[in-house]
């Protein structure tokens, strides 16, 4: 497995849903419009996620290219906290901040779509850590 692991197959769909949704938000915005008195606020929130998502990311990618080049298991930091903690970046922050910029409950529905996916394509990059690292990777999980 590469090391981005099952990153593509779950961004390319996220993002094409992102795009559908918010084309079709755009033509009718007053429906699926979250506020319009406080846009700024969420703005503020919008962007407070996407910089916490990408720090996450950048500290997550620094130790995984290390250990990655290594063949070592990541236990330690982030991965204490969560499995993927990659993912979580982006589905918890980055995601959700980007679709509250575009102020519409229809593409904040991307995040939906965006758990089924991240469902889907990542049992494969799990079985693969439980082959590669067996008890090690098992006992991680706990």
């Amino acid at each position: 497995m590469k090391i981005t692991g099952a990153g593509p197959k779950i961004a390319v769909p996220t993002f094409l849903c992102l795009i559908i949704t918010a084309i079709i938000s755009s033509f009718s915005v007053p429906l699926f419009t979250i506020t319009r008195n406080s846009y700024s606020t969420l703005l503020i929130i919008a962007v407070i996620m996407i910089i916490i998502g990408a720090i996450m990311v950048i500290t997550v990618a620094r130790k995984l290219l290390k250990s990655f080049k290594a063949g070592i298991l990541m236990t330690d930091g982030l991965f204490k906290v969560f499995r993927n903690p990659m993912y979580a970046a982006y589905s918890i922050f980055i995601i959700r901040g980007i679709c509250l910029l575009f102020n519409s409950w229809l593409v904040m529905s991307t995040v939906i779509g965006n758990w089924l996916v991240f469902m889907i394509f990542l049992k494969q990059e799990h079985r693969y850590l439980e082959e590669k690292f067996g008890a090690d990777y098992k006992n991680s999980l706990q």
